[in-house]
């Protein structure tokens, strides 16, 4: 049996919260949409978003706590540990942003 949306969001308001945050920043939303369909690594993120490592690595910590992105294991050659996006998650997130837009601008 399905667990209703007012049931969620009245008995699980905290995380629901916590991952909309999650979502709230345009540096933790352009890591999520470098990261879609190509894994990067934290040296990449920091030159592609021309900030320091350890504010991608405080975001990408957060993301990968709230399962919006995911950690791979290096690769073959000693390549360091790479980032995706959780590309079901995250396009369920850009389908709801998508809705509220166009909803919006029928007003």
């Amino acid at each position: 049996m399905d667990t209703s949306v007012a049931d969620i969001l009245v008995s699980h308001a905290e995380p629901v919260a916590r991952l909309f945050g999650g979502l709230s920043t345009p540096t933790r939303l352009r890591i999520l949409g470098l990261t879609i369909g190509r894994p990067l690594t934290v040296k990449e993120l920091v030159i592609l978003l021309r900030m320091t490592q350890p504010h991608i690595c405080r975001q990408l910590q957060l993301l990968c706590e709230l399962n919006l992105l995911i950690r791979a294991s290096a690769g073959a050659g000693g390549r360091a540990d790479c980032y995706k996006a959780n590309e079901p998650l995250v396009q369920m997130a850009v389908d709801m942003a998508r809705y509220s837009f166009n909803t919006n601008s029928d007003s």
